[in-house]
């Protein structure tokens, strides 16, 4: 970690006080906790208002970052264009608070796709550029973390603006920009110099957030890589195991900070114009993959649920140089058919032992 970074105390109301001022230029969203449908809590973003405070869970949000984005369905085009066509970015500024590291690392994943050069998207990128974002360590891992199986690990590093570690009446809070410095520098009052036993705290509480993800995951360990390991079992029957419980929801896809599949489609507009909109899509859909003959090289459920494997472990490092998943867990979590990735590689291993 770079030892040059802006840091300091940032006690729990003083935090508070900074949402307050960042408030005033834009959009903060913020952890809130609900009741779920097995009678646990979730931690979706809300957008912060009067009586509604910071929430830290110790793990990350049921809501993935991506969802600030790329909407789910948004208009990108009208034609003909009118004569007022979108010339400069129109995007609000916004601030988002509690963001964990295997959010943060997935941004690498999206901006791979939708800043390439000359085929950058617009609409992300005013959307990346507009975007404050406050990151927290976790503390409370939860069954379903995997982070440090995706060579993550359970604080961020890199690529924050903020970042807040929870230690007693309040947080180290740290400036990974210079927008953030600039933010620190503008509010000077709020924060106090961080003491040594402060930092000794922050240490101790991510090596044994580490350890509480490593011991989640014991029983996961592989002998290979998992690029290795589709490379050897590509064709092996033991994918139709795992997939017979599959229902095709999506959910692992859609809960995924790394995915980002979308359909383009005209659609009549408001009078005499037409749209073209952009709206999420999943690879495991049967009609995903469907060419215009009406044939399509994922027919059947299997090989569209090892595709996502593939894709992950396969064809983003041989494109990229990196993993396309980060370890949250919100495929398993969110899984109806209680498919678990880490199970599904084991599995996969196991056939492996011994093979060369």
């Amino acid at each position: 970690m770079n030892s040059d970074r802006k840091i300091a105390f940032l006690s729990d109301d003083n935090f508070e006080k900074l949402l307050d001022v960042l408030g005033r230029k834009g959009d903060v969203y913020i952890p809130q906790a609900f009741e779920n449908r097995t009678g646990g809590l979730d931690y979706p973003y809300e957008r912060r208002s009067e009586g509604k405070t910071f929430v830290y869970a110790g793990y990350r949000p049921s809501q993935p970052l991506k969802t600030f984005m790329f909407s789910g369905r948004m208009k990108v085009a009208e034609y003909p264009a009118p004569e007022s066509a979108r010339s400069e970015s129109s995007e609000k500024f916004q601030v988002i608070a509690g963001v964990a590291a295997c959010d943060l690392i997935s941004l690498k994943s999206l901006d791979a796709v939708f800043l390439q050069d000359e085929f950058t998207d617009i609409f992300y990128k005013d959307k990346r550029d507009n975007t404050v974002l406050i990151t927290a360590d976790c503390s409370e891992p939860r069954e379903t973390c995997f982070c440090t199986l995706a060579g993550n690990a359970p604080y961020p590093k890199n690529g924050f603006d903020l970042n807040l570690s929870r230690i007693a009446s309040g947080f180290i809070i740290e400036a990974g920009s210079g927008r953030a410095e600039e933010i620190m520098n503008q509010n000077a009052q709020l924060f106090s110099p961080v003491k040594m036993e402060q930092l000794s705290a922050r240490d101790n509480n991510r090596a044994e957030t580490t350890r509480k993800v490593e011991e989640i995951n014991k029983d996961y360990g592989l002998s290979k890589n998992r690029h290795k390991l589709l490379e050897i079992q590509r064709e092996c029957d033991e994918w139709y195991s795992h997939v017979r419980t599959c229902i095709e929801c999506g959910a692992c896809l859609f809960s995924c900070p790394t995915c980002h599949c979308f359909l383009l489609y005209d659609q009549e507009g408001d009078s005499a114009e037409f749209q073209r909109v952009k709206e999420w899509d999943a690879c495991v859909y049967a009609g995903y993959s469907k060419m215009a003959g009406g044939g399509s090289p994922r027919f059947g459920l299997m090989e569209r649920f090892r595709h996502r494997y593939l894709h992950k472990f396969e064809y983003y490092p041989k494109n990229f140089g990196f993993e396309a998943c980060t370890g949250c867990g919100r495929c398993v979590e969110g899984c109806m058919g209680n498919i678990d990735m880490r199970k599904v590689f084991k599995a996969l291993d196991q056939i492996t032992v011994g093979v060369r």
